[in-house]
């Protein structure tokens, strides 16, 4: 299996700006990269003071250390079950008892039971158990028998999660059960890395968390952040650029987690309804202020296909999309125009230009 999330080759690329020169000289970039959540994450910020410039980067990253260790679903080789994550206690205790957990999970649940009625279901954090038989997440990969899936579907419904803010619980109803964060943890823990920044008054930096990307503020001269969205069948080619300030940009694909076999690409992307791979595009990107939100609203776009996904995109307010159709053609909400390049390679058809 191809594992690009787990390679050097992010789903963005941070378009570098050649003529471009600081107008605040005092400012003095420092940047840094770790490998956490399964993605290489790159941060950038700008500073005048190197001590505090270093600092923040640090206080970045431990925040993605955090929310990680809040949100993996799978022990550590040797860990000590008195501090597994969050995520781990919930699913042992399916079907058992309510689960005590910090602030950011429960809300990480609360997000994404809203999104999942939202989007009639089509992202479902209960995805736990479709993921396990496909074997992502695991070492080995296969394509199971529709009596597999039908069996592990029972155990897929957002609507058995129960949430009690004043206590502080997360509880799944039916033993077997399992929650899966893989479609909104590295949203949040951007999100929140970027909250660090603003706190340590860091009024622009760059967060690139394996296709995840958040811009924050504008580029020290003044100028948007240029993020490149890949091209989903070229790891090393760009489908368009986005012009962006104080705002998240997030790329799901059929190319980040998949296996081949009998000549099909089986993706870590599936439709909830049918425990099966949604198959009408190979790339959605999302534009929008929260970095959760767009990190989970690229999933039901994702599942519900151009057509479906265009008219959900366009319901909800200040966000944008764009679509990468199995045809290659690229359609995208009008919100964008002004702020979206098309660099022409790749053979693409964008189809609504306006």
């Amino acid at each position: 299996m191809k594992r690009w999330s787990l390679v050097i080759s992010l789903l963005f690329v941070i378009v570098a700006c050649s003529g471009c020169r600081l107008k605040h000289a005092q400012l003095k970039e420092f940047t840094d990269e770790k490998f956490i959540m399964d993605t290489l994450i790159r941060v950038t910020v700008y500073s005048d003071d190197e001590q505090k410039g270093k600092g923040a980067l640090d206080k970045a990253f431990a925040e993605f250390e955090r929310i990680n260790n809040l949100t993996d679903r799978f022990p550590k080789e040797g860990e000590n079950t008195s501090v597994s994550s969050d995520v781990i206690r919930i699913n042992e205790n399916a079907g058992i008892q309510p689960v005590q957990v910090s602030a950011d999970t429960l809300n990480i649940v609360q997000r994404s039971i809203y999104y999942a009625q939202l989007s009639g279901g089509s992202f479902d954090i209960t995805i736990g158990p479709i993921m396990d038989l496909w074997g992502f997440g695991k070492n080995v990969q296969r394509v199971p028998s529709d009596d597999q899936i039908e069996k592990a579907l029972s155990l897929v419904d957002y609507r058995k999660v129960v949430v009690d803010p004043d206590n502080g619980t997360v509880y799944l109803q039916q033993p077997g059960m399992s929650l899966d964060f893989g479609g909104v943890a590295k949203g949040y823990a951007t999100e929140e890395a970027a909250k660090i920044l603003r706190e340590l008054g860091i009024e622009h930096a760059i967060i690139n968390a394996g296709g995840n990307v958040y811009a924050l503020g504008a580029r020290p001269d003044g100028s948007p952040w240029r993020v490149g969205v890949r091209d989903p069948r070229n790891e090393d080619g760009l489908l368009a650029i986005l012009s962006v300030k104080d705002i998240s940009v997030v790329t799901s694909g059929d190319y980040e987690r998949y296996f081949e076999e009998g000549g099909l690409r089986y993706s870590h992307l599936i439709d909830p309804s049918t425990g099966k791979q949604a198959r009408d595009l190979m790339q959605t990107t999302v534009v929008a202020e929260s970095s959760t939100d767009a990190d989970i609203i690229n999933k039901p776009l994702f599942v519900l296909g151009r057509r479906q996904g265009m008219s959900f995109a366009e319901s909800l307010q200040g966000v944008g999309a764009i679509f990468v159709g199995a045809d290659k053609q690229v359609t995208f909400t009008g919100n964008l125009t002004n702020q979206l390049e098309f660099t022409g390679n790749g053979g693409y058809q964008i189809i609504n230009q306006q």
